[in-house]
């Protein structure tokens, strides 16, 4: 009798698991469905408030069905499914500007590379003309692949790069730690996509955040190196089935972009060192698989490739000089970060506010992170420390947890020495590989704690909680995965009215006139939209000349410059000022009168962009003087 119950609610709670990730993958397909059928019509400063609600209701039905299902088991095939949901859920975000169809997202760096791959298509650059030309040259075979404009295809290639670190990130820990629950645990955790923080990355074509997307797959591969077993006699065995493989990717790291690589080839370095060391200290370490061949491999392939590019040293030297003058207390540390914060605080925002939106949840991963490198240490200690290293499984994962541990100690001070001085926005894109860590290793420690919870009523009482701290932790990081007002920024969306007016503009300007523009030049969009201009040699004329305020921009209005120069304003630079900067330097009254000032000349509107000839007076006057 007690086995027909058993039976009975076995099936009972297999139905409604059942139904329960029907309604989900049904409400995210609707919610997606309808942002396709909701495309963009215009330049976009939110695209959380853009987007049909629908879609918001879907995905979040989506995660909540994907939690609950998880929850009640994480050993069956329901479970794999649930973490599918909340895997095509998390893709469907992210892949949002491909969603709505975006024209091009990527205001600054990502305009750039715009223009690279399109002259990459033209046969005007080849692979060895730019610094990481791997997703370059990735983006022009796809795009002639499938016939899109280059535009769409870094979109979807962007978007490609999300789908594996979004994959990968709960593999690795299935990899290393060979357990269903923390699986889960970690492919939820990747959900909340912690690497990106919209200081120096984002989900766009900027290959150090693609690098960063692929580095977990480069760490699953190591993992299945350094745990596998030497056994054998044939070659395959000798190097390793996981060696070929990871020297691939390295490889491939290094073409997608120098700078991460640098990363992981001071991660290998610092493996090299501590399998040397090890027989000679007790660090706590089993005789994993080594990595000297990939290490020397990736150290020979990285110096011959950065040595043909002079900004390496450029950067470097920057990097040296601010990290002396620091120490020596002749410089400030985090300059350009010091610059953004203090814009934050003119409008109101509190240092609370921007660290519970940025920084809240992957500070409590990192110290998760920590934790289960002290906790791997003293279980090390205690299980072989003084008995002498052991081969065992469980030894095993402990010593690559501890292996990450070492790995954190060099790279962090590296990457420290970045927040100093002027390139101080370099450090958060360190930050964001290291996530990729804090990720991996704090989905391990909330299963330990998980693990200390007793079973029964406990438990039970448990899981509503760990579902509100789910949702809470995904809806503080995805809603930051997109710049908007709510983080006092600007969407990075390009609209059809931006590109096709300065198109336009560029096509039929006179050469020699000086550009202008609403806090930055127009140097991006010449980068992206002239054909046959050579790598960082833009027009002169596009640059060099820009307003930072209201002040500024009414002394160029009033015939306040030597020479007549154009004013390109989209709305994309109305509604940042306005909406995003809250009126910070520039009103929207200012914008408005920019029309009425004499010798101020509209000369091209298509709704969305207006480009004005601006002519050199030897006094001029305020619009308002001249009505009075």
């Amino acid at each position: 009798m007690s086995d027909r119950q058993g039976a009975s609610s076995s099936g009972s709670a297999g139905s409604w698991r059942r139904l329960l990730l029907a309604i989900g993958f049904m409400a995210v397909a609707i919610g997606t469905i309808v942002a396709w059928q909701t495309p963009a019509t215009g330049y976009e400063v939110s695209m959380y408030a853009a987007t049909p609600v629908p879609f918001w209701i879907g995905v979040s039905i989506g995660f909540l069905a994907a939690a609950v299902v998880t929850l009640e088991s994480c050993h069956d095939r329901l479970a794999g499914l649930a973490v599918g949901l909340g895997w095509l859920t998390t893709v469907s975000i992210g892949s949002l500007p491909v969603i709505r169809s975006y024209r091009f997202y990527g205001r600054a760096d990502p305009m750039t590379h715009l223009g690279w791959a399109a002259e990459m298509l033209a046969g005007n650059m080849r692979f060895g003309d730019v610094f990481y030309p791997g997703g370059h040259s990735t983006t022009v075979l796809l795009t002639d692949a499938i016939g899109v404009p280059v535009e769409r295809g870094m979109l979807l290639f962007a978007a490609l790069y999300f789908v594996l670190y979004a994959l990968f990130i709960p593999l690795i820990v299935k990899a290393l730690f060979d357990n269903n629950r923390m699986s889960v645990i970690a492919a939820f955790s990747g959900f909340t996509v912690l690497p990106i923080n919209q200081i120096a990355n984002g989900l766009f074509f900027h290959t150090y955040s693609m690098a960063t997307f692929f580095f977990p797959v480069f760490l699953y591969v190591l993992v299945k190196h350094l745990k596998s077993s030497r056994r054998g006699d044939s070659i395959v065995h000798r190097v390793g089935r996981w060696n070929v493989l990871l020297s691939v990717l390295g490889v491939t790291l290094i073409f997608t972009h120098p700078q991460l690589a640098l990363n992981v080839v001071i991660l290998l370095g610092t493996l090299v060192v501590l399998h040397g060391l090890r027989k000679r200290l007790n660090l706590f370490l089993t005789d994993l698989r080594p990595v000297y061949g990939v290490f020397v491999l990736m150290t020979l392939c990285w110096v011959a490739w950065i040595f043909q590019f002079e900004m390496v040293f450029i950067v470097g030297e920057r990097v040296l000089v601010s990290t002396s003058e620091v120490i020596l207390g002749t410089g400030s540390a985090g300059e350009s970060v010091e610059a953004r914060y203090q814009s934050a605080l003119s409008v109101e925002a509190t240092v609370l506010e921007l660290f519970v939106k940025l920084f809240l949840v992957p500070s409590v991963y990192l110290v998760l992170a920590f934790l289960t490198v002290v906790f791997s240490l003293w279980s090390q200690f205690t299980d072989s420390g003084l008995k002498g290293p052991s081969t065992d499984d469980d030894s095993l994962t402990r010593s690559v947890v501890i292996y990450f541990g070492y790995v954190g100690l060099v790279l962090g001070p590296f990457f420290l020495a970045h927040f100093l001085g002027p390139v101080s926005h370099l450090f958060f894109r360190h930050y964001g590989f290291a996530m990729v860590f804090a990720l991996v290793l704090g989905a391990a420690m909330i299963h330990h704690i998980g693990e200390l919870i007793p079973t029964g009523g406990w438990r039970q009482a448990a899981r509503p909680v760990a579902v509100i701290l789910l949702v809470v932790a995904l809806a503080l990081s995805l809603s930051t995965v997109f710049a908007s007002p709510y983080i006092y920024n600007g969407s990075h969306h390009v609209s059809d009215q931006h590109m096709d007016g300065y198109e336009t503009a560029i096509d039929y300007r006179a050469e020699d006139i000086q550009w202008n523009g609403i806090r930055n030049g127009p140097g991006r969009e010449f980068d992206a939209l002239v054909s046959g201009t050579v790598l960082y040699d833009r027009p002169d004329v596009s640059t060099g000349e820009s307003t930072y305020g209201e002040e500024d921009l009414r002394l160029l209005l009033s015939g306040g410059t030597a020479e007549a120069q154009y004013l390109p304003v989209s709305q994309a630079d109305v509604d940042r000022e306005v909406i995003a900067y809250r009126e910070l330097r520039y009103s929207a009254g200012s914008f408005e009168s920019i029309g009425g000032y004499p010798g101020v000349h509209h000369v091209q509107d298509n709704g969305e962009f207006d480009l004005y000839y601006v002519t050199p007076r030897s006094s001029g006057d305020d619009p308002g003087q001249d009505e009075a």
